[in-house]
């Protein structure tokens, strides 16, 4: 079953706060200048635009005034699709391995409030793809064409099918005797069989003399 959501120990969490998000200098920041390569000065001017990680990006308030997040350009690529309804044809996993997971971290710090409308819709329009592909498609080699939670949602849907199909063939559907039941079973089989072995024992040749004569 899938069962991911994001927490210290999550690999996945890892590789997505892992990315670097480019970034605008708001104001100046003294002896942070080893943050960019290309600085000449010990310290950070306004205006250079940096990049940073994701796991230190999302410990900065929201309205920080140090740092602005820029909108990553996959999802500038993706906006045009989703405004013509066209997001299926598009390669997630080669744009981003964790576009939703990505963005859904990002979403906070995009002023414009579009990623979180373009993650949404994505899914939205893509939902149904991915149940169709389940039911008919039983490979599961789209690691181009879907992003890591596409994947295990494909890979869920792909398991739970058959398992339908099973059970409307009944291939899978196999009555068992409850266990209650299979306890009584073997209490009368003892009974019926100390029953026998005291009908041997009174039988014995001194009583077959008495019977002869």
């Amino acid at each position: 079953m899938m069962n991911y959501f994001p927490n210290y120990y999550s690999i996945e969490d890892i590789f997505v706060t892992q990315e670097k998000v480019e970034c605008k200098v708001n104001t100046r920041l003294q002896r942070l200048g080893f943050l960019d390569a290309g600085a000449e000065t010990e310290d950070l001017e306004p205006g250079r635009t940096i990049n940073l990680p994701l796991w230190y990006i999302k410990e900065l308030k929201v309205n920080n005034a140090y740092f602005t997040i820029a909108v990553p350009d996959i999802y500038k690529n993706v906006h045009k699709a989703v405004c013509e309804a066209e997001t299926t044809h598009i390669e997630l996993g080669r744009l981003h391995p964790y576009f939703y997971e990505f963005g859904r971290y990002l979403t906070p710090y995009d002023r414009n409030h579009v990623i979180g409308r373009i993650i949404f819709e994505t899914l939205r329009q893509r939902v149904r793809h991915l149940l169709d592909i389940s039911k008919n498609d039983g490979d599961t080699k789209h690691e181009h064409r879907l992003d890591n939670i596409e994947s295990k949602l494909h890979e869920a849907g792909v398991r739970t099918n058959t398992l339908y199909i099973n059970w409307l063939q009944m291939s899978g559907n196999h009555i068992r005797t409850s266990q209650l039941v299979e306890e009584h079973q073997k209490k009368r089989k003892r009974a019926d069989r100390s029953d026998d072995e005291g009908d041997n024992e009174t039988d014995t040749p001194t009583s077959k003399k008495r019977s002869t004569m």
